[in-house]
């Protein structure tokens, strides 16, 4: 009789790694599938010598695991019941930490914010559940100028939310900070974005 296959346990997706091996693995996922170097036309209209497509590391499985504990990490002090971004880099953020706080016993709402008011149905601008939540955290993959998590911190207050954090993946260090400082509202990113790029020789 054929003894059963046993499936090997892959430590990220069993949990079985340490937060600092975790960064390590989510730095080193970032470098393989979502860096580029090249010349690219960035959404704020600046060329830059490199991309970073977090979407490649946040739409992979593992990737999205390890994003969602480190958001986390950095969102359980927060007493935040909701969180949510500007569509679509934030998507895979939001239904990740959502996952991510149900398992953890403590589950967050989410909702998403349009650029433009869709022209048809309830012709909203914001999508899920944000109406009746005080304190929420906006998610978003890359900041470069702030511009699409102020879209949505700003679609947040509409509702008489309190933005708590701007939490990102990978800061460009491109001036969001002082921005975020500027309109009160606390700013953290898993990387920056030197700790990416090769190193200068």
């Amino acid at each position: 009789m054929r003894a059963p296959r046993v499936r090997p346990v892959h430590p990220i997706t069993a949990g079985l790694m340490s937060i600092d091996d975790e960064r390590d693995a989510l730095r080193q996922m970032l470098l393989d599938r979502s860096m580029k170097f090249g010349e690219f036309v960035l959404s704020s209209g600046a060329t830059s010598n490199y991309y970073i497509d977090v979407r490649k590391t946040s739409l992979h499985p593992a990737g999205l695991k390890l994003v969602s504990r480190m958001f986390w990490e950095q969102l359980a002090a927060d007493d935040v019941t909701a969180v949510g971004g500007l569509t679509l880099g934030a998507d895979p953020l939001v239904a990740g930490v959502m996952w991510w706080s149900h398992e953890q016993g403590k589950p967050l709402e989410g909702f998403l914010v349009r650029k433009n008011p869709k022209d048809h149905g309830m012709r909203g601008l914001v999508e899920g559940n944000l109406a009746g939540h005080k304190r929420v955290a906006i998610l978003d993959d890359v900041i470069t100028s702030g511009e699409s998590a102020l879209i949505a911190a700003e679609a947040a207050e509409s509702y008489k939310a309190e933005v708590v954090r701007v939490l990102c993946v990978v800061d460009r260090a491109q001036g969001a900070t002082q921005i975020f400082q500027q309109r009160g509202y606390p700013f953290s990113a898993l990387f920056s974005i030197d700790e990416l790029l090769p190193q200068q020789k």
